[in-house]
């Protein structure tokens, strides 16, 4: 059993990898984490199995000239043509283990390249049991267009890699730093009508006042605001688009609150069938995810922890309706 974890650079896939490991070895699963990312020299792990063993991204590129998006695809086609390397150092390392596979950056490579899903389907093929986990840093939900894209990625890696799936906002304790949300966090987690971001961030000030205040003639307004307008269509066609599959939804979770940590990997161990192998399981396992909270509390514990400001008018208003109501 394992877990695949992916997402854009700066997502936290590699601090993920190891605060999960640390988590489930501090409840008696023995996890140990494999590096696939043949750029990544700096692990702060131990890796039981390292891809730059067998290719080094920069060496790639010193001996190819190639650029570093060129050049992880050249080694991740490289890892797909030598996949017996990959089941004999697996077999010796990580028998009887729970793995965690941290994974490149680049977005493309489970977007639109076959080679990771090839990888993956022989992982399968293996025995392996996988879930993959793809991260979305919490701060693209202060930002409309940023999340409509991240959902849009999101459905683009579930669609092509072909294996259980679970989408993680990641860093949530610092989704704050950017401002206020437009709207609750569990919109957010639930994926459901994204098409309303588009619509307010068209309902917001925007290139009209920008073009006024830097004193643009007319025609150039008329351009900048037909401008926005198309953006506003296109992104509003696209959360559409994601609305229709109706398969995405986050788990919010921050790596250094064990709440959130223990029920993303409670949904994970459904997710890869891990849950149902009783076999498996030990009893300080069994007892360490069973204790974690439903979403409705975790979202409810986010806000408190991160999220709530009693120094916000609105939010010391909405607490004190709260506190009236109960």
């Amino acid at each position: 059993f394992g877990q695949v974890i992916v997402g854009a650079p700066g997502s936290g896939k590699t601090t993920f990898s190891r605060g999960v490991k640390d988590f489930l070895n501090s409840i008696e699963r023995p996890t140990v984490i494999v590096n696939l990312d043949p750029g990544n020299d700096v692990l702060p792990y131990e890796a039981a199995v390292n891809i730059m063993d067998l290719i080094s991204l920069d060496e790639v590129m010193d001996e190819l000239q190639l650029g570093p998006n060129g050049g992880l695809i050249y080694c991740v086609e490289y890892m797909e043509k030598n996949l017996d390397w990959l089941k004999e150092q697996l077999e010796q390392h990580c028998k009887d283990q729970y793995v965690l596979f941290d994974c490149p950056g680049q977005v493309e490579i489970y977007t639109h390249h076959t080679s990771m899903r090839n990888i993956l389907a022989a992982f399968n093929d293996w025995g392996w049991q996988l879930c993959v986990v793809h991260l979305v840093d919490a701060h693209h939900c202060s930002d409309a267009s940023k999340f409509v894209a991240a959902s849009l990625m999101s459905l683009a890696s579930m669609t092509m890699l072909e294996l259980p799936h679970v989408n993680i906002l990641s860093k949530i304790d610092l989704v704050q730093r950017l401002g206020r949300l437009d709207f609750n966090l569990d919109y957010y987690t639930s994926g459901y009508e994204l098409a309303r971001l588009p619509e307010l961030l068209s309902k917001k000030e925007g290139v009209h006042k920008v073009a006024e205040q830097e004193g643009h003639a007319a025609a150039s307004k008329s351009v900048l605001v037909e401008a926005q307008n198309r953006l506003r269509r296109f992104e509003t066609a696209i959360a559409n688009v994601v609305d229709d599959f109706s398969l995405v939804n986050f788990i919010p979770t921050s790596i250094n609150d064990k709440d959130t940590i223990a029920y993303a990997c409670r949904v994970i161990d459904k997710a890869n069938g891990y849950l149902y192998s009783i076999g498996k399981q030990i009893d300080g396992d069994t007892q360490g995810i069973g204790r974690a909270l439903e979403l409705d509390d975790i979202l409810e514990l986010i806000e408190e922890r991160y999220i709530f400001d009693p120094d916000d008018p609105y939010d010391e208003h909405s607490s004190g309706t709260e506190e009236e109501e109960s």
